[in-house]
């Protein structure tokens, strides 16, 4: 281990490092510390009075050192949970949960919770997670050894601004480099999901594996370490990765180069030399279609809309029909109904919620009947525009265009869905619409139900006149909807003419 020195909080002028070297400038754009960091060292205060040592651990330290803004502030220390638990300034901390097992105690200060972590050594790591127990009784060292990556391993004392740090740490972090701790294939066989958080490290900073480490993905990969994984990790890993890259492309291209895709997601990996054509695909087959959708997306796309654009075309391989003679085009009909009947295992396997499912499966399952809004009657696109995940299916939309190449008669090249800027039009007009105006209800707005209409049938009686009853409704919201009824005498007339024909 080695240490230096570095104060996060100062900003000096020629913006050089508090740690003394050329390297490592504080960026121009250096974040002002939230106030997370100041309550951080409020908790390394109280530890330090009782005689206990604290540190900043991990991601944190690298964000600082970066000038970035870290997501939050993890700290490790030489306290064991029930010392941490006897201290005074905790008193309202949540004590006694489950992360106390695995030497994790959470703390309150200023009202920001904090997991203070006994400093840990692992014990059996190399018979994997489940197997692996943590000795407690450790020192710092072993706790920054076993961390995943080189510029993970690393410590900030908030108070004294010591950095300690692996040996590689600070010209990894320098070089841009994504380098496991020690042994690469050790790290991944005490937990395999270290595959993807490489992944993910390396796309959201924007750099590259160091050669061995490159080589350690592969060769584990290949071995299977990703099937020991749960579903849920996956997804949350998957996710995290697409989320936080810098380009959401170039991400789907690294997971595809390890072979990641191709094991997780074969069904992804079949869009690969599936001919589109060139009138509504130049761009190349399903794949290259699917890598542009992905570059599409705006950066603070939902996790549904993630996934939905990762497999709204998984179908189409299933669903290509080539043509019969000149003249004909490539074709891909019904391509959205399979995609979604093929995307609902794989969001099981990965152990999506209902709601997370549901919103996916319609994103994917509407993505084509979006092009036919402003053809569809009122009540149609009232009903599709009101749903939570329409916005959603706009920005689908848009993506799929921007990801599909159409030629033009004259030669040229299209990125818009036609009648995308119709489409966005009445999303547009329909948000800034009253809430009456968006959901019509036909009880709010008119006071029509099911007792008004029951005492229209004349000797009204049995189950065959309820049945009655809902069909007349039905009809009466389908023209209410689409502006036919609009007072609740029109309803009234309406709903005697309707009965006469049932």
């Amino acid at each position: 281990m080695e240490s230096r020195y570095f104060d996060p909080t100062s900003h000096q002028e020629k913006h050089v490092h508090p740690l003394g070297l050329e390297k490592h400038q504080v960026p121009e754009g250096h974040v002002e510390l939230q106030p997370e960091w100041h309550s951080a060292v409020e908790v390394a205060k109280i530890l330090h009075s009782s005689g206990y040592s604290a540190e900043i651990i991990g991601g944190a330290v690298r964000d600082l050192l970066l000038g970035l803004e870290p997501k939050d502030y993890d700290l490790a220390t030489n306290a064991l949970p029930e010392q941490i638990e006897a201290l005074q300034g905790f008193e309202k901390s949540q004590f006694h949960d489950t992360a106390q097992a695995y030497g994790v105690t959470r703390v309150r200060l200023d009202g920001v919770e904090f997991e203070v972590a006994s400093y840990r050594k692992d014990v059996n790591a190399h018979l994997g997670r489940v197997a692996t127990s943590v000795d407690h009784h450790a020192t710092l060292e072993d706790d920054l050894q076993r961390r995943d990556f080189t510029i993970n391993a690393m410590a900030l004392d908030p108070v004294t601004h010591q950095l300690i740090y692996n040996g590689e740490s600070l010209n990894d972090l320098d070089n841009k480099i994504i380098r496991f701790v020690g042994d690469g294939r050790e790290r991944i066989s005490e937990d395999p999901l270290r595959i993807l958080r490489a992944v993910r490290f390396k796309n959201r900073l924007g750099f590259a594996y160091e050669a061995q480490t490159d080589s350690d993905l592969l060769h584990s990969i290949e071995a299977g370490e990703l099937s020991s994984i749960s579903g849920e990790r996956l997804q949350q890993e998957i996710t995290a990765i697409l989320r936080t890259a810098q380009s959401r492309k170039d991400a789907l291209e690294d997971l595809d180069r390890l072979g990641i895709i191709d094991v997780l997601l074969p069904e992804l990996s079949a869009g690969k030399d599936v001919e589109q054509g060139l009138e509504f695909h130049a761009e190349g087959d399903v794949w290259v279609h699917q890598l542009l959708i992905m570059k599409a997306l705006p950066p603070d796309a939902s996790k549904e809309l993630i996934w939905a654009a990762l497999l709204h075309d998984i179908g189409k391989p299933h669903r290509q029909k080539l043509p019969d003679q000149l003249g004909e085009r490539i074709t891909f009909y019904g391509h959205d109904v399979t995609s979604a009947e093929l995307a609902r295992p794989i969001l099981n396997r990965l152990k999506f919620s209902n709601k997370q499912k549901n919103t996916i499966l319609w994103l994917i399952e509407e993505h084509i009947n979006i092009a036919q809004l402003p053809k569809m009657k009122a009540s149609t696109q009232k009903r599709m525009m009101n749903h939570l995940a329409f916005g959603d299916l706009v920005e689908l939309h848009r993506a799929d265009g921007e990801a599909s190449w159409r030629t033009l008669p004259d030669g040229s090249i299209s990125k818009e869905k036609p009648q995308f800027q119709d489409i966005l039009a009445l999303w547009e007009y329909h948000k800034l619409q009253p809430p009456e105006v968006q959901r019509p209800n036909l009880k709010r707005d008119l006071g029509i139900d099911g007792k008004v209409i029951m005492s229209l049938i004349p000797n009204y009686k049995n189950s065959r006149d309820a049945v009655k009853i809902g069909q007349i409704i039905r009809e009466l919201e389908e023209r209410f909807l689409n502006g036919e009824v609009r007072t609740h005498t029109d309803a009234l007339q309406q709903a005697e003419a309707i009965i006469t024909t049932l």
